[in-house]
């Protein structure tokens, strides 16, 4: 896995094997929050974290009426202490959105205060004191700086409705603006770039801070710049509308403490505030992957598990080097201020060793910090990692060569050398000044970073897991954080507990071998993708991403869940198969949760469906569900738990007067004569009533154009809708399906924060008169009548990687000044 664009050393106690056994949950409540000189809340809005030297710093936006940026700092990304103010500098009154990035030795602070353009401070410690650097430079608000594998430096921030990116020559300079194509139709912002296997991701927020309906998308390019597409089916990848923690937005990107997981952090609005600015709180949620998709495990709200910690860590934070490191070769080593390693002895070609006595799996992430002081005179003076250490015939090793600018590797091997390969670094490197090598080994290849840039990928046979440690040849350095944990390419998501309810990859079973984490009845892994070991796996073209195949009756899964709450749940299937007597259970210890239930033939491998069981008893807490594949065989893609209600009868004729229990959007609603009325023509409107765990139902209603132009309808399977007109101009801030009249037919179409057609039937429908249209929503079809009730205009089944199987009801216009009367809702 591609590591974020931050470095990592630092100084804590060395710990092996960690055991978490407590738990976080969204929002955090930290100590120190902004607050307005008047003492309403304004929190930590935009919060960007920075990991250095092994230690994590939060900085966020500062309250519009104070100077400076506040600074907290972590071990483990769930305890946060206050570091003070880090900059009082006069042109930070209003910080907003500031972003740290250390480069050869500097600490680089970007930030738009007031939102009145950016400006560059700088420092030589992330506490501070940062001092400005640059005038204003312009270029909107909410700057992100991009450092790529060669070096080179990107900034990105606001253009009008747009995000823009800029190439740096240095870290304070700027070049011309490149338009990434990248909007939320509407205000887009706070967007953040990185790196991952050879694709560029870039996530971004929209549409305005105050609005419920602030969330987060991402996009993928093959160019830091240009080329950017949201990623289809998968937007929004945050959001929340309704309910305690809403608009949820501004996200950064963090990697977790066993140096494999990855974290989005976010704000959401904070209770406390003034009416006019709410006030904002941090979160933060799991992300992981499958393929180059990325999947948020939340957003959530109840007790998560904390990040992992590594499986060896050392911070240096003690007087002596004691017991857990082992010299190799002499050399004369110490600690220095109970903060890091170091050893000084130079003018010879000797080479020294330290190497700890724990040891990591055949599989593991490492990351080592170190900064060269003096150098003797021999041609080429190294200092660095060490790994995958035995003994001095089997081993690796990644050095930094000042003299040629470069980074060195070699690998022995039963005593044979693999020989030496180079890769160079960038132009102006400081040797004296702290660098960080990361090592990732899966299988045979080795993967070496450099301060995040991938340098190398050399595929070695026959070294295995091992020791790590630091190396010096004639060269006097000093050595910071180091650590290894036992999981790669984001393999930490297998044992992680997913939340539901919740989406779970199928290929994200626990880890383990056969009978414990699985039971496949092949040898070896058929499809020979993504993970080692027996259960097969392969790469579905129509999904986009790994699947487990080939299942055979009495298989069985695995899968690590934490459930938010005691209560009903629904589970929905996404399955292949050309089978006719498939099917499946799943299993809570001894507990059948769903009896059998079968698999229909979706008639190809490659032809994807959902298939759904209700009423699911899950307890609230820790679980491992066993997925069993009963008869038949199929395919499996991934397995989405929703909470489930059942669906409760409604009947509004709205003979009352009023429009009670519903919620209005949008528009210019009222009841007059019995009748609820949009005034709509030339506009938008929405109301929704229900229970966004409602699944299977149908709903009618009578509906009655008044115009001859623009459309109105009925709503279904409705989720976290949002006025849209707050702070916008967007009619499709709503999740769910729109069943609804035009002059001249019946449509269907899907919302989710845009508009897709899905269905038409043509139809003569004149104005100001009355139409009867019923909608049955069942599984993933969608059923549409309108006048005739017995056979449906629209019969549409949503085949799609994510239809909507859950949520509230609702009226819709566009403009159009519609009536509708006698509403009616049935299980």
């Amino acid at each position: 896995m591609k590591p974020w664009r931050t470095l990592i050393l630092g100084a804590a106690a060395l710990m092996l094997l960690p055991v978490q056994t407590y738990a976080y949950s969204n929002p955090f409540n930290l100590t120190s929050s902004w607050r307005w000189a008047n003492n309403d809340f304004y929190g930590e809005g935009d919060p960007y974290i920075l990991k250095f030297n092994g230690t994590y710093y939060l900085y966020v936006s500062t309250v519009d009426d104070q100077t400076g940026v506040k600074v907290w700092s972590s071990t483990n990304l769930v305890d946060w202490t206050y570091r003070g103010l880090c900059t009082t500098e006069a042109v930070t009154k209003a910080a907003y959105a500031p972003e740290v990035f250390y480069w050869n030795g500097k600490f680089y602070m970007y930030t738009s205060p007031g939102g009145g353009g950016h400006y560059v401070l700088s420092s030589d410690s992330p506490t501070g004191p940062f001092t400005v650097q640059t005038g204003n430079l312009g270029m909107g608000i909410d700057g992100n700086v991009f450092i790529d594998d060669d070096g080179k430096w990107y900034f990105y921030a606001t253009g009008a409705d747009t995000l823009i990116a800029r190439p740096m020559p240095t870290p304070t300079t700027f070049g011309a603006p490149v338009a990434t194509g990248l909007s939320m139709a509407g205000w887009t912002e706070g967007s953040t770039t990185f790196k991952r296997n050879g694709k560029y991701y870039m996530t971004y927020t929209g549409n305005h801070v105050w609005s419920t309906a602030y969330r987060v998308d991402y996009a993928t390019s093959s160019s830091p710049t240009t080329g950017f597409a949201p990623a289809a089916g998968q937007n929004p990848m945050l959001i929340d509308t309704e309910g305690a923690n809403v608009g949820l937005g501004h996200n950064g990107m963090v990697q977790g403490p066993d140096l494999d997981s990855d974290y989005i952090v976010y704000h959401s609005h904070a209770h406390g505030g003034n009416a006019v600015y709410p006030g904002r709180k941090m979160n933060m949620d799991r992300v992981v992957w499958n393929g180059d998709k990325l999947l948020v495990l939340g957003p959530t709200t109840t007790a998560q598990q904390n990040p992992d910690l590594p499986d060896f860590e050392d911070r240096f934070n003690r007087t002596a080097i004691g017991a857990g490191w082992t010299n190799v070769g002499g050399g004369t080593w110490g600690i220095y201020n109970q903060e890091l390693m170091w050893q000084d002895t130079i003018g010879n070609t000797t080479t020294y060793r330290q190497v700890t006595a724990a040891s990591s799996a055949a599989d593991y992430t490492a990351e080592f910090h170190a900064k060269q002081l003096k150098q003797g005179t021999s041609a080429n003076p190294v200092y660095g990692a060490v790994f995958s250490y035995t003994n001095e015939s089997n081993y690796g090793v990644a050095v930094l060569s000042r003299n040629l600018n470069r980074l060195e590797t070699n690998f022995v091997v039963g005593g044979v050398s693999q020989g030496w390969q180079h890769a160079a670094l960038p132009t102006g490197y400081d040797y004296t000044k702290w660098h960080s090598i990361r090592v990732e080994k899966a299988g045979a290849a080795f993967t070496v970073y450099v301060d995040g840039m991938k340098k190398q990928t050399r595929t070695v046979s026959g070294l295995g897991g091992g020791k790590i440690g630091y190396t010096t040849t004639d060269a006097h350095a000093d050595f910071g954080y180091a650590a290894f944990s036992n999981k790669v390419n984001g393999s930490s998501a297998w044992n992680a507990y997913k939340p539901l309810p919740g989406k779970i990859e199928a290929v994200h079973y626990m880890n383990g071998g056969e009978g414990g984490a699985y039971h496949d009845l092949s040898a070896g892994n058929l499809g020979g993708t993504y993970r080692s070991g027996d259960v097969d796996i392969r790469n579905s073209a129509a999904e986009g991403k790994n699947i487990v195949g080939w299942n055979q009756t009495g298989e069985w899964l695995k899968y690590r869940v934490n459930v938010a709450e005691t209560g009903y749940y629904d589970l929905d299937v996404r399955l292949a198969t050309t089978f006719t007597d498939a099917t499946f259970r799943v299993w809570d210890g001894a507990t059948d949760l769903t009896g059998i239930v079968a698999a229909p033939s979706t008639g190809d491998w490659e032809s994807w469906k959902t298939v759904g069981k209700k009423g699911l008893y899950l307890t609230a807490g820790n679980h491992e569900l066993r997925f069993e594949i009963v008869k038949g065989e199929f395919d499996l893609s991934g397995l989405t738990f929703s909470r489930g209600d059942a669906t409760t009868a409604l009947l509004d004729d709205f003979n009352d007067g009023n429009d009670n229990g519903w919620t209005r959007f949008e528009g210019n609603w009222s009841v007059t004569g019995g009748e609820l009325a949009s005034a709509g023509a030339g506009a938008f409107a929405k109301t929704t009533i229900g229970n966004e765990r409602w699944a299977d139902y149908t709903v009618e209603s009578d509906i009655k154009l008044v115009d001859t132009t623009g459309d109105a309808g009925m709503l279904v399977r409705v989720n976290n809708p949002a006025n849209g007109t707050v702070l916008a101009n967007n009619p499709d801030y709503v999740q769910g399906y729109y069943a609804f009249l035009k002059p001249d037919g019946v449509y269907l179409g899907k919302l989710n924060y845009g508009y897709q057609a899905l269905a038409s039937a043509p139809m003569t429908i004149p104005a100001n008169a009355w139409q009867h249209m019923k909608v049955i929503a069942s599984g993933t079809t969608i059923r549409v009548y309108v006048g005739d009730m017995n056979t449906p205009k629209i019969t549409y089944t949503d085949n799609s990687a994510n239809p909507f199987t859950h949520g509230k009801v609702g009226l819709r216009t566009m403009n159009n000044a519609t009536r509708f009367d006698n509403f009616r809702v049935s299980p």
